[in-house]
């Protein structure tokens, strides 16, 4: 939950009737009035095949084959969704960008399905979530964090807690979207640190594109001493 002072809370209150009017409550696929994702709309969104979606190389019911295990720290890797599927991209820019916060009820109900079928945390006991944080300027321009409310949301769902401090962004970088493969990897070195411990940790944010932020965040939480980390996502593209 996102907290505001009675300042913040009015412009905030503003806002929101705004983006209620630019964005009235509907679906996004069959503009239906009542929710933003109806369950006809919902059921019609694929789940993604096993693959390993760091180089999409063969199947892997880990998200990750064993090669980019090793390179990358990262141990499983959960995505519900295709960010090419347009009903799952235009959730994402809502919710990222216009800030529907509302919005992160139904990522998150897209991410349980993959969650479900992979029966994730019957296998996974210490349910920590680490949201991908921003860096503080990227979240004063944008106004919240979208991994944080998502990773809230699992959280509270599965009897979890939400770790903040675990990791921090000391580089502010430039967009991911923006960027080639190549400049994603170079963009994300060396842009965090850890502040603490954990035994096991589930990684939280909104999209997996090439995994270089996922990969950057792994390494320094390996080397911390972080023994089992599980990356999660709503889309993959």
């Amino acid at each position: 939950m996102l907290h505001f002072g009675k300042k913040e809370g009015r412009k905030f209150s503003i806002w929101k009737i705004f983006l209620d009017y630019v964005f009235p409550k509907q679906c996004f696929g069959c503009q239906n009035e009542g929710e933003y994702l109806c369950s006809a709309c919902f059921d019609k969104i694929e789940l993604l095949e096993n693959k390993c979606y760091l180089c999409s190389g063969g199947t892997s019911n880990l998200g990750v084959c064993n090669l980019c295990q090793k390179e990358s720290n990262i141990d499983e890797i959960i995505v519900s969704s295709h960010y090419d599927n347009e009903l799952s991209s235009k959730l994402i820019e809502a919710f990222k960008y216009n800030f529907v916060e509302s919005l992160g009820e139904t990522l998150v109900n897209l991410i349980e399905r993959q969650v479900f079928e992979k029966q994730l945390f019957s296998r996974f006991e210490n349910k920590v979530f680490v949201p991908i944080p921003l860096h503080k300027k990227r979240q004063i321009e944008r106004g919240f964090n979208q991994a944080e409310i998502l990773a809230r949301l699992l959280a509270k769902k599965h009897g979890g807690f939400i770790e903040l401090k675990l990791l921090k962004r000391k580089k502010h970088t430039l967009q991911q979207a923006k960027l080639t493969r190549e400049e994603r990897l170079v963009n994300m070195k060396e842009s965090f640190i850890v502040q603490g411990q954990a035994e096991e940790i589930v990684l939280v944010d909104d999209v997996l594109t090439t995994g270089a932020t996922f990969s950057e965040a792994a390494k320094v939480l390996k080397m911390a001493g972080v023994k089992k980390i599980i990356c999660v996502a709503v889309c993959h593209g």
